[in-house]
């Protein structure tokens, strides 16, 4: 398994390669944008917001986000939203996207897990990047030892971030039988963060 690292957009559909667990794209508004989410932070005007967006209906992300939110930061989040929907509506196929946008202060996630379901797009707007470990180098006895406080990495293998925001793409353990899904955690002890996670909702047939 491996990752793939771009700045084109098209290069998504190689998430379709079974040998392919990330791809992850440098977006060129991504700087900008972390600094508007750097004032949307210190507002604490979002905690947290889930919502679902039909792909024909962008402007369910407009009423989901609330107006009190500054006008140049909403506008960029909303660009962020609306496109990165629009993507994975013609990449998967789906006709809805899950939202979640959360100031995080602490890990969500703080052990090393895999998502059961087929696919999440990750982009850390601001903080730093959720961390991961390549599939070939977990220690899967390690991972599956619910006890354990141990890495789940096998010997002198590094942990990966993925990168501020990049739109990154990540397989789940519901993408295909022969993978179990790619093996990640929220980062320790780094300050703040503002995350956007977009689940698209499909049935599980749909995708192979």
């Amino acid at each position: 398994m491996r990752q793939v690292l771009s700045d084109q957009l098209s290069d998504f559909a190689a998430i379709y390669d079974e040998n392919v667990e990330i791809v992850s794209v440098k977006r060129a508004q991504a700087k900008e944008c972390e600094v508007l989410s750097k004032r949307l932070i210190k507002s604490r005007q979002v905690p947290e917001l889930r919502w679902i967006q039909p792909i024909d209906d962008p402007d369910a992300s407009v009423r989901a986000l609330p107006t009190r939110i500054d006008g140049d930061v909403r506008s960029a989040i909303l660009a962020q939203i609306i496109e990165a929907s629009e993507l994975l509506g013609e990449l998967i196929e789906c006709d809805r996207v899950g939202i979640r946008l959360e100031t995080l202060n602490a890990p969500m996630c703080p052990r090393f897990h895999v998502d059961q379901i087929p696919c999440r797009m990750l982009i850390t707007l601001r903080g730093v990047g959720t961390e991961w470990i390549p599939n070939p180098d977990v220690d899967w006895n390690v991972f599956d030892d619910l006890d354990s406080e141990e890495l789940p990495a096998q010997t002198d293998r590094q942990i990966q971030r993925l990168s501020t925001g990049n739109w990154s793409l990540l397989k789940g353990g519901g993408w295909q039988d022969h993978f179990r899904g790619v093996v990640h955690r929220s980062p320790h002890n780094v300050g703040e963060r503002l995350l956007l996670a977009l689940d698209p909702l499909v049935e599980p047939a749909e995708v192979n």
